[in-house]
């Protein structure tokens, strides 16, 4: 399950990181079309005001503007003259010029009429010689915005002249929406191809994620197949030596029996009982394998460990009378009280306990010393066979790693992950001129705690 949700969530950050990229690329599009539509009204605004620039320049340099003598206006010529500029520029509205505040030519070449009144006059710059700034003529009940230009100079007699052209504000629409129209069809292209870049990641995204998830599948599968396979292994390893125990008390058994009238009752009786006790915890082995999935404290409770040590020693009896190996135990006389799933302890003792039997020589000696150390149990488990190589120390407690031949190398590993499980650590060092010492450590129960 909870490889399952780890590829969904995958999933999901995947989908939400393309589709935050997608919005991010998305709002970065609309400001970048927003900037460039400003930057071209800006531009438009400035190529209008040039072109307005440019025919008051060529209005006001005609010489009979600046001619003091009324009989030198041919008005006429001039007015030829605007509608020229009309020709080229309809957005010209009109042309007019003042002399001494009397108006002496004006030209309009649109329907408005600017003496119907002026709404709003607003003044855009002012350079060396000409004036900008924006009106509001009224055509009846119709308001035309427009651009006015004013260039004015002072005559001979120090009269005050002018001359003023106004420029509808449709020219600067027509040359805004001609760089608009561009730059939208621009964002239109760089729209099109970012929504099919980001369905070609999507797609890819998709089909990787999908890839993943099959060989996702397939690895569990496989981790299942391989757990199936430890877990066997494990039950046989557990097996083995309540086997091989029984079957040493069904021989030694018969052995009794065959004696016949020189039979040992009261060994009969224990060998039978030994042989009973074996299968019962045979019968239990199932049950024990399932420390493995089940939660630590679903089976906590307080026990004594030296108890634990002694039933254990119990069940290895067969072994050790077959091995001729004794057992040095020394336990304190207050028992070690310790929170912890009581087949995970017995299951860890015994097969520290059984390791230590299959290392030692014949007629030598298992040491079990049992104390308190620093607050904790400590079991220390010492036997006289030829320690651990220096190669193997790190790696004593992996699954599979066995220096016995025929070894499945799962004791100690399911030892340790026992040990573990219960809070408690296991380690392992080497005895001078011995063999190797097991070390179990638990946390004891406080003395409230165990009331």
């Amino acid at each position: 399950m909870g490889g399952k949700h780890s590829i969904l969530s995958l999933k999901i950050i995947a989908v939400l990181l393309v589709l935050a990229t997608a919005a991010l690329a998305g709002v970065s599009l609309w400001l970048l079309r927003r900037i460039q539509k400003q930057s071209a009204h800006i531009e438009a605004a400035e190529s209008v005001i040039e072109r307005g620039k440019n025919m008051i320049s060529i209005l006001a340099s005609d010489p009979m503007v600046h001619s003091a003598m009324e009989q030198d206006h041919d008005w006429t010529r001039f007015s030829r003259q605007v509608n020229a500029i009309h020709a080229v520029e309809n957005g010209l509205q009109y042309v007019s010029i003042v002399k001494n505040d009397v108006t002496v030519f004006h030209e309009q070449t649109g329907a408005a009429d600017s003496s119907a009144g002026v709404d709003a006059q607003t003044a855009l710059g002012l350079d060396s010689e000409i004036q900008i700034s924006r009106k509001i003529l009224g055509i009846g009940t119709n308001r035309v915005p427009v651009v006015v230009f004013v260039t004015q100079w002072y005559g001979d007699t120090g009269t005050t002249n002018r001359i003023e052209l106004a420029l509808k504000r449709e020219t600067l629409e027509r040359e805004e929406a001609g760089m608009v129209g561009a730059i939208g069809s621009m964002f239109k292209i760089s729209l099109v191809t970012v929504i099919v870049s980001f369905v070609l990641c999507a797609l890819l995204v998709f089909l990787i994620m999908l890839r993943e998830t099959t060989r996702e599948e397939q690895r569990r599968k496989q981790e299942h197949l391989a757990f199936a396979g430890v877990l066997a292994n494990g039950i046989v390893h557990d097996f083995r030596n309540p086997m091989s125990a029984l079957r040493l008390d069904v021989q030694m058994l018969r052995k009794e029996i065959e004696k016949e009238g020189t039979a040992d009752l009261a060994r009969m009786r224990n060998l039978a009982d030994r042989s009973r006790e074996t299968i019962d915890r045979m019968d239990r082995v199932f049950n024990e394998f399932l420390f493995m999935s089940k939660p630590a404290s679903d089976e906590m409770s307080n026990l004594d460990i030296c108890n634990s040590i002694s039933g254990c020693l119990a069940a290895l009896a067969p072994r050790l009378e077959q091995s001729h190996v004794t057992v040095n135990l020394q336990m304190p006389e207050t028992p070690l009280i310790v929170c912890a799933d009581e087949a995970a302890i017995r299951r860890a003792f015994m097969n520290v306990l059984t390791n230590a039997v299959q290392f030692s020589p014949p007629g030598q000696q298992i040491s079990i010393h049992a104390s308190v150390e620093h607050g904790k149990a400590c079991v220390a488990v010492a036997d006289m066979g030829p320690g651990v190589p220096e190669s193997q120390m790190d790696r004593i407690f992996e699954m599979f790693v066995s220096m016995r031949k025929g070894g499945t190398g799962l004791g100690l590993f399911f030892a340790k992950a026992s040990i573990e499980r219960c809070g408690g650590a296991i380690d392992v060092a080497n005895v001078p001129g011995a063999g190797a010492r097991f070390t179990i450590r638990l946390p004891i129960v406080e003395q409230d705690e165990k009331a």
